[in-house]
């Protein structure tokens, strides 16, 4: 699992994961994505290159924001592969988190 940053303008810092978030997929990033939560800016996470997503994936992310929430600011999820998009929508993950496919509709929906 690889976990990269971006800049996404406007006070949004953006995250590309790739690989499997798995439980040995979020050992290697848990907690470089959680400090990153914890900067005190919204997020994008681009789950493009993500081939797998597990429950404890799913649980980081729902950690991330729900710290995000705390501080007044948002999550969003961006360009899930079909096998992850399924994997959200069976637990009604969209519910929680916004999910769209693509970077200009996740800085739109954190920008409102």
């Amino acid at each position: 699992m690889e976990l990269n940053t971006f800049d996404s303008g406007n006070g949004i810092t953006g995250v590309g994961l790739s690989g499997s978030l798995d439980i040995v997929g979020v050992a290697e990033v848990e907690m470089e994505f959680i400090q990153i939560a914890a900067l005190g800016k919204s997020m994008i996470v681009d789950l493009s290159e993500v081939s797998f997503l597990a429950s404890l994936g799913m649980r980081m992310l729902l950690s991330a924001a729900k710290k995000l929430h705390a501080d007044g600011r948002k999550m969003v999820l961006v360009a899930p592969q079909s096998a992850v998009r399924a994997a959200l929508e069976i637990v009604g993950f969209q519910m929680l988190l916004p999910v769209v496919q693509t970077l200009d509709e996740a800085t739109e929906l954190i920008s409102e």
